[in-house]
């Protein structure tokens, strides 16, 4: 009996005291409000006070408490405090506070008491807000298989949420990432054709939002593809028009064929060609491999390559400076090697171009940008390397002439041994 009587008492006074609080909780029960910069906010008094005999405003800093204005029923307008003077609108007939040109420095809570002796308050917690501005969208050079991104930077107004979308449709919040609570960063990793499309970057906050699209592509070709491309297509170009001076001096008849100073021209300028687009195809093969990988469909043409430019950079030097030292060849051998030399390397050049192009154009449907353009330059390049072939042609037939007696004899006009680009007997001089 004596143990159960505090029980009871302590039953008692914990329900008397938690009947007091639930007043003291309702009275600090308040509301939030948010606000744009330079709008006006109406704070609102108690609404289940039907008579108001007086009123209270304060700003509460944190530390203390500072009034705005005191208002008792019958007396005049009551005058409000700076700094809210010329801009605070109050209204006796509910208690409340129209704030107009509110600016940051206005965020904070604001408390209302009415009628004081009843203690009936209200506390108001005001943010003011300045708008997000619209964020501005960037990506980086996407090129397919690689790491990209799209960043998305909101330069004003504080940022609660920034959500991401591509071609309108919402993407998983996962996929963006905050650098800073304005900066969020959408990484596009092992980007390939389906990441092409419209993204958009959607920034808000309590009172606002903005929202901005960025159409993005993915490049099939990296730089270095690029480049590799060009220079295969100039390859190939070159090989084009050495081959073409290979064969047409063949297809004339026999009196008709380019001999002497100008055959010895036309074997240097065949020969150097083919050289020089040797040297560009290993360059497009060296591209090739840098960027995906070494492969040995590469490098046996590679090494094919070297030896017909070492080779045909020896026949052209040598056509060039010295050829009287071509007839010092008596190894069969040696002259079929040097005579296959330019039609070796024109092949060579041919099937090492066309493997490299047709693997450049697969990577390139990996993306969804417009293929590399290369006509100007393909026009232009057989333009410049066909000239000098042309102007050999035209010198032969300017001064050597159709109508010109066939069976005359021109042994005399031959100061140099003419050699053969492909396999045939020297002609004694």
């Amino acid at each position: 009996m004596l143990m159960s009587r505090p029980v009871e008492l302590l039953g008692t006074s914990w329900v008397l005291f938690a009947g007091l609080l639930v007043p003291l909780q309702h009275a600090a029960e308040g509301t939030e409000k948010a606000a744009a910069v330079g709008s006006s906010v109406l704070l609102p008094g108690p609404d289940n006070i039907t008579h108001i005999y007086s009123t209270r405003w304060e700003y509460l800093d944190g530390t203390g408490s500072r009034t705005i204005l005191q208002y008792y029923r019958g007396s005049h307008d009551p005058a409000i405090c700076t700094p809210y003077a010329g801009r605070a609108v109050f209204h006796p007939s509910n208690g409340s506070l129209l704030l107009e040109d509110v600016q940051e420095s206005d965020s904070g809570i604001y408390k209302v008491t009415v009628n004081a002796g009843d203690r009936e308050s209200l506390k108001i917690l005001l943010e003011v807000l300045k708008p997000v501005s619209r964020p501005q969208l960037r990506s980086s050079s996407l090129v397919a298989q690689a790491t990209g991104e799209v960043l998305c930077d909101v330069v004003e107004g504080r940022v609660d949420a920034i959500t991401w979308k591509k071609d309108g449709q919402p993407l998983p919040p996962d996929r963006g990432f905050y650098l800073s609570d304005s900066f969020s960063v959408l990484y596009l990793r092992s980007a390939k054709k389906s990441d092409c499309g419209s993204y958009s970057c959607n920034a808000s906050n309590r009172i606002s939002w903005q929202e901005t699209s960025l159409n993005v592509t993915v490049a099939g070709l990296s730089p270095p593809l690029q480049d590799a491309l060009r220079i295969a297509v100039v390859a190939v170009v070159f090989a084009a028009v050495s081959g073409w001076g290979l064969i047409f001096p063949v297809c004339q008849s026999e009196k008709l064929r380019i001999r002497g100073e100008l055959w010895r021209w036309l074997s240097a300028y065949t020969c150097g060609l083919v050289c020089i687009a040797s040297v560009l195809a290993g360059t497009a093969g060296i591209l090739w491999m840098r960027e995906e990988g070494p492969s040995i469909a590469i490098i046996l043409p590679e090494i094919a390559l070297t030896y017909v430019m070492v080779v045909n950079f020896v026949v052209s030097a040598t056509v060039t400076f010295q050829p009287t030292k071509l007839t010092q060849l008596k190894s069969k051998t040696a002259q079929r090697m040097m005579g296959y030399a330019a039609p070796a390397g024109v092949v060579s050049v041919v099937l090492t171009t066309s493997f490299l192009i047709k693997n450049i154009h697969h990577r390139h449907e990996e993306g969804c940008t417009d293929f590399v353009d290369v006509t100007a330059l393909t026009v232009s390049t057989a333009a410049v390397s066909a000239l000098p072939l042309l102007a050999i042609f035209l010198c032969y037939h300017t001064t050597q002439g159709w109508l010109k007696d066939r069976d005359s004899s021109w042994a005399d006009k031959e100061r140099y041994i003419p050699y053969c680009l492909f396999p045939c007997k020297f002609i004694p001089s």
